[in-house]
């Protein structure tokens, strides 16, 4: 009865290898099922289907394919999902490779993406993304709009910076509805960069991407507002706007909301509330929130004193080169003892490790 047993046992190991095998080869045999007897377009369709029901190594099985018969849209397809690594290992070479065969065909959603390998990729190459981005603005793809004038504004990298170019581009941009593209035209007559400087222009152009919920635009018209400039100072409205964008984690908007709170201007003096928004910008490594924080673990407003915490919101904020921050950072030392001093350090040494993309320059 054993031995019958043991037999039994060795003859179900065995079957179940065979079934393993069989799955494998099952497996390779319904890929081919799945996509045969169609031509590119049908294969690209299907395996756009596929990536919708979240079996994205068939649907990237189905992109190259796709793409190896020459479909411009598969190819560009394909390069998209070996930048963000969906079905396939991530591949940087293999996404400019496959954006530059589809690119090559026209597609301007290709020559879009492959500007921007260029012109935000580790090999940047700010003269190629100019390019790319011209042949895809050409056919009125409105983020090359917005990044032709984005590439002139800033310069660097082989491009000359040039405020007539940009503006030129930002109003392409702005006239097909890209919010980028009016809070950048808003950005730049408030400054006077390569126009006349005219608060009131740019606070209708700020209007325009805030009301398209464009956060640094909300943020900048808080702002106006916070300072009275070009406008009556009004700190409720300033509370609005600021509110609006801290929604959407901008952290310049949570820090000047924290503000607001802590001063009581535009809304009742809160120091938990001050905390509360000056601490989602901090943790995002916005330096003037950090400092805030820091005095209010200092003084104990909105939390229980700490000064080993007032010494790490300081102290990080201070290597960031912010000049308030260097003061209250060399007050604190001559406050703390060496254990306190030592807490402070490890605690920014570890935040930083913990959050080193999250400093904002």
């Amino acid at each position: 009865m054993l031995k019958k047993i043991r037999f039994l046992l060795v003859f179900l190991l065995l079957v179940g290898c065979s079934s393993t095998t069989e799955v494998v080869r099952d497996k390779a045999m319904l890929e081919q099922i799945h996509f045969a007897g169609k031509d590119a377009k049908q294969i690209f369709k299907q395996a756009k289907n596929d990536s919708q029901k979240k079996d994205f190594e068939l649907a990237a099985i189905g992109y190259q394919k796709a793409a190896t018969m020459g479909l411009a849209v598969a190819q560009s397809e394909l390069g998209f999902i070996y930048y963000k690594g969906t079905g396939v290992t991530q591949d940087f070479a293999q996404a400019m490779k496959w954006f530059r065969k589809a690119a090559n065909q026209g597609l301007a959603a290709a020559q879009y993406n492959l500007a921007q390998l260029y012109h935000t990729g580790k090999d940047k190459d700010f003269v190629q993304a100019s390019q790319w981005y011209r042949k895809a603005a050409a056919q009125g793809d409105v983020k090359a709009l917005y990044h032709l004038g984005l590439i002139n504004y800033n310069g660097g990298e082989g491009i000359k910076q040039d405020f007539a170019q940009a503006e030129h581009w930002f109003q392409k941009a702005a006239t097909k509805g890209s919010a980028k593209a009016l809070y950048h035209l808003g950005k730049m007559y408030h400054q006077g960069d390569g126009v006349n400087q005219d608060r009131a222009i740019a606070q209708q152009w700020y209007q325009k991407a805030a009301a398209k919920n464009q956060a640094p635009a909300q943020y900048s018209l808080g702002l106006m507002y916070f300072q009275g400039d070009g406008v009556t100072q009004n700190f409720t409205k300033a509370e609005n706007w600021f509110r609006k964008a801290a929604k959407q984690n901008y952290a310049p908007a949570q820090s000047g909301l924290g503000q607001l709170y802590y001063e009581g201007k535009g809304v009742p003096q809160h120091f938990s509330e001050a905390v509360f928004w000056s601490k989602k910008a901090a943790e995002q490594g916005l330096a003037d929130a950090q400092n805030n924080l820091g005095m209010m673990y200092y003084k104990g407003n909105g939390v229980p004193q700490d000064l080993v915490l007032a010494y790490q919101w300081v102290s990080l904020a201070a290597s960031q080169g912010n000049q308030e921050a260097i003061k209250g950072r060399d007050f604190l030392v001559k406050q703390l003892s060496v254990e306190q001093l030592t807490k402070g350090e490890l605690l920014a040494r570890e935040w930083t490790k913990n959050h080193s993309r999250s400093v904002i320059k």
